[in-house]
């Protein structure tokens, strides 16, 4: 259950650093205000986050790792 949940984080992560369409800027092309702490686990600043394409990542990791 562990390489999971760090699989679904790293996934998580990766959709951000990629600029996709699950975390994206609140308004216009912000990325530079919103920060990954990866130490942390958070990820931080002004951003829409679409729930739907989020739990979309979580799903198809947990599959992949099944």
């Amino acid at each position: 259950m562990k390489n999971i949940r760090k699989a679904c984080v790293e996934a998580i992560f990766r959709e951000f650093e990629n600029e996709g369409d699950a975390i994206r800027p609140a308004a216009g092309d912000g990325w530079g205000e919103i920060e990954a702490r990866r130490s942390l686990g958070h990820i931080v600043g002004p951003m829409d986050i679409d729930v739907t394409d989020l739990v979309d990542i979580v799903i198809d990791t947990i599959n992949k790792e099944l």
